[in-house]
């Protein structure tokens, strides 16, 4: 008997163009359920997905505390269906904005809300105030990571959250850059050990072009998912067992103290 432990996730690649708050959650909605109808049990957006990314003043006229409007309406929505929905947001605290990140269990309850620790030069600096921790959740008896778009390019990011036992990152993002979901995705998954989900947008925001690209890279770096540059839908079963496996037979994860922190000039040591 198949004692695997294993998690169906589907992740939604948005198209970029789409406008209005209402219309988002239509689409976050319709997708959602899809999304369950395909056996999913979790379900993952993009960044900034309530609002859109380069909307200007959007992202705080529309910015919301956690249990704002839109997270209640989530909430609803996931016990109705009874799937977890994951999904980028502007969050307000007091005179504070965030590029923020939200989890909504299956029962409707919020789980856990990240804001983004890095913001890339750009547009986000002139909006957003800074979070100052990674986050992590157990959820469906899997250890899991949340990180949103700039913080899964740095290295540190995912060795942090998988040194303290994630086995699933899942990132909200809107990168324009197809070398990150190309490239950089699957090998964060594979240095890691670590199964990551990757939900980007496609088309164009206000002149702000992605590429699409969303993703699902297993423990050993492999694609077990993969969208084109439309709006698309990636579900598959994740078996977690694939994270012990990646880490013994490719043991980065145990050895990464081992590498020396102190840096020598070759001609130090040259007679």
């Amino acid at each position: 008997m198949d004692q695997a432990r294993r998690l169906t996730l589907a992740v939604c690649q948005a198209d970029a163009g789409r406008t209005g708050m209402e219309a988002r959650f239509e689409w976050l909605s319709a997708q959602a359920a899809a999304a369950r109808s395909e056996g999913a049990e979790l379900v993952l957006f993009p960044e900034l997905l309530s609002t859109g990314y380069n909307v200007g003043p959007d992202l705080h006229r529309h910015a919301e505390e956690v249990h704002g409007d839109f997270a209640k309406r989530v909430g609803t929505l996931a016990k109705e269906l009874g799937i977890a929905i994951v999904y980028g947001y502007p969050e307000r605290e007091g005179d504070a904005v965030y590029n923020a990140m939200m989890f909504v269990g299956a029962d409707g309850r919020m789980l856990a809300n990240h804001r983004k620790t890095v913001l890339p030069d750009g547009i986000e600096p002139d909006w957003f105030d800074v979070g100052n921790h990674l986050t992590m959740l157990r959820y469906a008896d899997v250890r899991i990571a949340l990180l949103i778009c700039y913080e899964v390019e740095f290295p540190e990011s995912v060795r942090r959250v998988t040194a303290a036992g994630a086995e699933l990152v899942l990132v909200c993002t809107a990168c324009a850059f197809d070398q990150v979901p190309r490239f950089v995705i699957p090998a964060r998954a594979y240095e890691n050990g670590v199964f990551v989900a990757y939900a980007n947008y496609s088309g164009n925001d206000h002149g702000h072009e992605f590429p699409g690209l969303s993703c699902i890279s297993d423990p050993f770096g492999i694609d077990l998912e993969r969208a084109g540059a439309t709006e698309q839908r990636l579900t598959t079963t994740l078996n977690l067992d694939l994270v012990d496996k990646a880490r013994s037979r490719l043991p980065y994860l145990r050895d990464h103290r081992k590498v020396a922190i102190q840096t020598q000039l070759a001609g130090d040591n040259c007679p």
